[in-house]
């Protein structure tokens, strides 16, 4: 995670009522309709004119802490964290509000990670999560090579991979 406000984007993203479940907390499945939302914002803000035609080939999503309904809603900030030949990397964080307020004045990336994640009294993140993305060109029905002006919008909004605080594993290894 980074905690740069001067890496990627800022998106302010309001909360819905319907957001919430049984429990009283922003149900995990909107977690990712959140970060879908502050993509298609956060991606023609960084101006991308070619990445329309983009899919989503995965999702990795860390939940830190519950989210409830907040009328402020959040700031979903988001950064292009790895480039391939077809594809990329977005990693986000969601956050609270108070955030970009405060995200200015810290100065270490690794110092402010854990505070900011595990404070309830200031700036809260609620979900970090990368998001790997394929270029696709509709009318062959395939995935295409990212051109050299989607890599300098992508340059301009680069960052540090975000570090899970437990490694992804496969499904077969979890089982063993």
């Amino acid at each position: 995670m980074t905690d740069d406000a001067s890496v990627g984007v800022a998106v302010p993203v309001p909360l819905r009522w319907s957001d919430m479940d049984a429990y009283g907390h922003v149900n995990n499945t909107e977690f990712l309709r959140l970060l879908e939302q502050a993509r298609v914002e956060g991606l023609s803000m960084a101006r991308t004119p070619g990445l329309f035609a983009m899919l989503v080939v995965r999702h990795e999503i860390e939940y830190l802490r519950p989210l409830t309904y907040r009328s402020a809603g959040v700031i979903v900030r988001m950064w292009c964290s790895g480039v391939g030949g077809a594809g990329f990397d977005l990693s986000s964080s969601v956050e609270s509000v108070e955030s970009v307020e405060s995200a200015e004045s810290v100065e270490s990336v690794e110092s402010a990670a854990p505070s900011r994640a595990g404070s309830a009294e200031g700036p809260q993140v609620f979900a970090r999560a990368c998001t790997t993305m394929v270029a696709f060109d509709l009318a062959a029905d395939s995935v295409r090579r990212l051109t050299d002006d989607e890599r300098a919008v992508l340059a301009d909004i680069a960052g540090p991979p975000i570090t899970f605080r437990r490694p992804s594993r496969s499904a077969v290894e979890a089982t063993r």
